[in-house]
């Protein structure tokens, strides 16, 4: 096998190696993160009663879940918003149930594309002087980091692998075998009298 071709080898199976265990920690660790935060529902963020506008810093590395009091039901809008920072009503993705807060419903979520000031304002509420809450669910943002950059150099000692396995079949090892070479022997070349026995006695 050519050295190259080793060469190319080894690297891509040590990188896919170590690309594997970075990805198998970022992933234990971002749903270890994720898993205690669906259970405790993250943290209390703000309360009030409606109508309420929230006015504070959200952060595009958390998400925030959104309640309104039992049996009550509220419209939540994130003023200024776009298709990257927005509310998200639980009917949408099919989380509504997700989590429990006691004496509480959860409607849905914020998300936010970068981090300012932003309001979330509570509207819609036909009773009124309902109670709704925003808590916070912080992402394990070295865990995500981890993970992504692990599935990336899979990715990459793939790549390297089947260029080692193309040298495979296009390099051929030089060898220096003397039995493979030619002798060339001159016309004017005597021949030795060792080797030459015929009617030695004449």
């Amino acid at each position: 096998m050519h050295k190259v071709t080793k060469v190319t080898l080894g690297v891509g199976l040590v990188l896919l190696i170590g690309s594997i265990i970075v990805t198998s920690v970022g992933f234990d660790s971002f749903m270890e993160n994720m898993d205690e935060d669906f259970v405790e529902g993250g943290t209390e963020k703000w309360t009030g009663k409606t109508p309420a506008t929230f006015e504070g810093e959200l952060n595009p590395t958390s998400m925030y879940p959104v309640f309104v009091q039992e049996y009550r039901s509220v419209d939540v809008e994130l003023l200024g918003g776009d298709e990257n920072s927005r509310f998200v009503p639980c009917e949408d993705d099919y989380s509504c149930g997700s989590f429990y807060e006691p004496g509480y419903t959860y409607v849905g979520d914020v998300y936010v594309s970068h981090s300012d000031i932003w309001k979330i304002q509570f509207s819609g509420d036909v009773t009124g002087d309902s109670n709704v809450m925003i808590r916070e669910m912080n992402m394990d943002v070295p865990g995500i980091l981890s993970l992504s950059f692990g599935c990336l150099g899979v990715c990459f000692s793939l790549g390297i692998l089947v260029l080692g396995l193309i040298f495979v079949f296009t390099l051929k090892e030089n060898r220096n075998d003397p039995s493979n070479g030619v002798v060339l022997v001159s016309e004017n070349t005597p021949k030795s009298a060792a080797t030459d026995t015929k009617d030695w006695w004449k």
